[in-house]
């Protein structure tokens, strides 16, 4: 166990680069990240769930402020300037308005964020102040999955420690947990001995968070257990899913509006004519595959901040380096049913963007991002890993990799938006 990544070593790195992040990432720089404020800030006021479409909710004058001096264009200001009128800027409690904003997850994945922001704080606090609890729980989430599975620890380290994976954990964004979770589910099912209600628990958070991910479970069926302890694993996820799912229909609503959306008019066309939806499909994985993987390793801001091709390269070797030298091979039959849960997974994140943000019956997908392949990355290299090798990795080169890709994506930030 020498040559593994503990724990706490990968807590200590996750927290000090994950916390650069935090600060040097400008606010609402990650995607999404207003829209997850908002959410963060009605769930921690008791508002767990959107009343039909998007969610509603009155701000405070303050809030509102800080929001828009950090999102205005006019007068031109620099980074440093607007986050120095929004610090100063001190909570007022009246009531300024209403936002609208999307509600398509359940409370879960906020929560950690919503402990901070049910406090009446500075709306700047507030809002670190919800990052750096986002990172924190995420972090631990992960460094849990690494000393309960720390023959696969190296491989939970380098996915965790990739740029775009501390670029979400270091936001307000649902992802973090999301990742978190998944990650902790899968190092529970793959490491005995197996904790049959702890799995139960995580793959009911997981599912929670996103449903997207539930097809985890069906590793458990593979895998030496009592059947009624199978049962309860994939019971527990699928109840969770069908929770998320609820919550996703209660707020789901047209986000492009003016273009012909519509889940079931969509389903409809699927049903009637696969062999059109497999060859968009099938088009769209190889046309965009490389800019997939390529986000799932680190793109900013709204896609647009690509890191050097040195970075993703280095970053591609040591994911696939820590796999071949880890030692822990799965067995035949649990290795496919991994592998045909990836495909299935990555099939199921295709349908899901093509139902909801695809033109009815159109000829491209819509909506689909590396980032949302992070969940299933571990137990894909899980998957390819070979059998115990003499040549183990040294979990510094872990460290010492993330570190320079990771101050290379930092720079990368700063020259852009400082």
């Amino acid at each position: 166990m020498r040559r593994v990544v503990s724990s706490r070593l990968f807590l200590a790195a996750a927290l000090l680069i994950g916390l650069t992040y935090v600060f040097v990432t400008p606010p609402f720089a990650v995607p999404d990240e207003q829209n997850h404020f908002w959410r963060a800030l009605a769930v921690g006021r008791g508002q767990l769930l959107p009343r039909g479409g998007p969610d509603a909710m009155p701000v405070v004058k303050s809030t509102q402020d800080f929001v828009w001096v950090l999102s205005r264009t006019e007068p031109r200001e620099t980074l440093v300037q607007k986050l120095r009128i929004a610090a100063a800027i001190h909570y007022h409690g009246t009531s300024a308005g209403t936002v609208r904003f999307a509600a398509w997850y359940t409370p879960l994945p906020y929560v950690a964020q919503s402990l901070v922001a049910a406090l009446p704080l500075r709306p700047v606090i507030v809002f670190y102040g919800g990052r750096i609890a986002n990172l924190l729980v995420a972090v631990l989430l992960i460094a849990s999955a690494i000393r309960i599975a720390p023959q696969y620890g190296p491989m939970f380290a380098a996915a965790a420690l990739l740029p775009m994976s501390l670029y979400e954990f270091a936001s307000l964004s649902a992802d973090a947990l999301t990742i978190a979770f998944a990650w902790l589910f899968t190092a529970l099912l793959l490491a005995p001995p197996r904790r049959i209600w702890l799995i139960a628990v995580a793959g009911f958070a997981l599912a929670l968070c996103k449903p997207a991910y539930f097809l985890l479970a069906l590793l458990a069926l593979v895998l030496p257990l009592r059947w009624r302890q199978k049962i309860a694993i994939l019971g527990a996820t699928a109840f969770g899913t069908l929770l998320s799912f609820a919550a996703a229909s209660r707020g789901a609503y047209n986000a492009r509006a003016g273009e012909p959306i519509d889940a079931g008019a969509q389903l409809r066309c699927i049903a009637s004519d696969p062999i059109h939806f497999g060859h968009v499909m099938l088009h769209d994985v190889a046309t965009n595959g490389r800019f997939y993987i390529e986000e799932m390793i680190g793109r900013f801001g709204a896609n647009d901040l690509k890191l050097s091709p040195v970075i993703i390269s280095i970053e591609i070797l040591l994911l696939l380096a820590v796999a071949i030298t880890c030692g822990a091979a799965l067995r035949a039959r649990v290795r496919m049913t991994a592998l045909a849960i990836v495909v299935m997974t990555i099939g199921g994140i295709l349908l899901w963007q093509y139902l909801i943000w695809s033109v009815v019956c159109g000829y491209a997908l819509v909506g689909v991002q590396g980032r949302y392949f992070l969940e299933i990355l571990p137990l894909f290299l899980a998957a390819i890993a070979l059998s115990q090798k003499r040549v183990r990795m040294s979990p510094w080169i872990v460290i010492a990799v993330a570190a320079v890709c990771n101050a290379m994506a930092l720079m990368t930030i700063v020259r852009r938006y400082w």
